[in-house]
């Protein structure tokens, strides 16, 4: 391990998933290797400032980022799918991007860029199979933690003494059945021609169907129903969970004392769970968006969604940080969410360099200094984010919400107040 000199602040980095990777990459791309990444598991400006921008553009997909916005009746409101299989085509044999990219939004999967972000890191930086549950500040020092000078969490992977201290995420009251399935295209053909390259969106009132094409050729689906009075009853519990919703969920399936339910909840690997799930939230829908859902039959599972309150804020703290999820959790509505993180990453990193390239120089930043200029910039950042997320949610779960959406992809729509 490289010695770390007094102007390179010893770092330990916590819960990896792309924002606090790309913060790692940045770091080192710009000389300071005095960093450690904690994996429990055995934005473009960013990838642009890591130098991973060419490797990205070889795995992005940018005809996933189109869009089809479907009514429940089937009616299509939004498709941006014309041409764009056989243009990303021929781009791949050109190397031309498609005109698609030039919207600024290609898609990649998660898992890919994390794969991306993972590899250009050397082995030795990366510590395997440790999670930090905790740390503690260095009685007359501004550390937390003896070993690390400066502790930074992102994605969501943070420990309590690392968490914003005024407030936890609340749940929104929004549950998720999500389904996948391997090979869409080979499997079933007829469901990847009705999801179309990228995505495609339902919203009526409190509902929503959301699917996605991926880069490994899987699809996946989203069935959102909200739940507004058990997210008040949720929240009002030490634990903010939303076991209230899924009991609500198993009575109205008529499932309370069925081997379909067990101490995990529902058991949704059982495919007459999700029909019945589907004839009870989304019976208006047309027959063909339920067959869709039920068509992706591996990896079932209900997801709660939370997000932290918009315009949070917290006080200042030597020595840690966060990023990412961490900092400012929100629902998917808007898209923005690993964007946001990786401008993050990027901020707090060009703080970092610029402190190790001062010094000692008179009039130079503390590494206090840095880390509340950066979460000055994040939270004016983030809390607009957080808003125009807000705003979507409410926007989109209305019984026009598919109209409302392409208002809002249109430029037409108004945003948060």
């Amino acid at each position: 391990m490289p010695s770390t000199t007094p102007s390179q602040p010893k770092i330990a980095i916590i819960g990896p998933g792309p924002v606090g990777l790309t913060l790692a990459n940045i770091l080192q791309r710009n000389g300071i290797t005095s960093f450690t990444v904690f994996e429990r598991d055995t934005g473009q400006r960013g990838l642009a400032a890591a130098g991973l921008l060419e490797a990205f553009n070889r795995v992005a997909r940018p005809e996933g980022e189109a869009v089809r916005a479907v009514r429940k009746d089937g009616v299509l409101t939004w498709d941006e799918n014309d041409g764009q299989e056989n243009d990303h085509a021929a781009s791949k044999e050109s190397g031309r991007k498609p005109d698609a990219e030039s919207r600024g939004r290609p898609e990649i999967d998660r898992a890919a860029l994390r794969a991306l972000l993972l590899s250009a890191l050397p082995p030795e930086r990366i510590v395997w199979g440790k999670h930090v549950s905790s740390l503690s500040p260095v009685p007359g020092t501004a550390t937390a933690a003896a070993k690390w000078t400066i502790n930074f969490s992102g994605d969501g992977d943070a420990p309590p003494q690392l968490q914003p201290q005024c407030d936890l995420p609340s749940f929104t009251g929004i549950v998720a059945l999500d389904a996948w399935l391997d090979d869409v295209e080979g499997r079933r053909p007829d469901v990847a021609r009705f999801i179309g390259r990228g995505s495609r969106f339902t919203f009526p009132a409190d509902r929503a169907l959301i699917f996605q094409r991926h880069g490994d050729g899987s699809a996946r689906c989203y069935a959102c129903v909200r739940f507004s009075d058990d997210a008040e009853a949720a929240n009002a519990t030490t634990n903010a969970d939303a076991a209230v919703v899924e009991a609500r969920i198993a009575a109205s399936l008529g499932l309370e004392e069925t081997a379909e339910t067990g101490r995990g909840g529902i058991d949704w690997d059982v495919p007459g769970v999700r029909r019945r799930f589907l004839e009870t939230y989304f019976g208006d829908y047309t027959a063909e968006a339920r067959e869709a859902v039920l068509a992706l039959t591996q990896r079932p599972v209900l997801r709660p969604l939370y997000m932290l309150p918009v315009g949070l804020t917290w006080p200042s703290r030597p020595g840690v940080t966060v990023l990412g999820d961490a900092a400012h959790l929100m629902t998917p509505f808007a898209g923005v969410g690993v964007n946001i993180g990786m401008v993050d990453a990027l901020e707090l990193a060009e703080g970092i360099v610029e402190y190790v390239k001062k010094g000692a120089e008179q009039g130079a930043a503390s590494l206090a200094e840095v880390i509340g200029d950066y979460e000055k910039s994040m939270w004016a950042r983030s809390s607009r984010d957080a808003a125009k997320t807000a705003h979507a949610l409410e926007v989109q779960l209305q019984e026009d919400g598919c109209e409302k959406m392409v208002e809002l992809m249109s430029g037409g729509g108004a945003g948060p107040q």
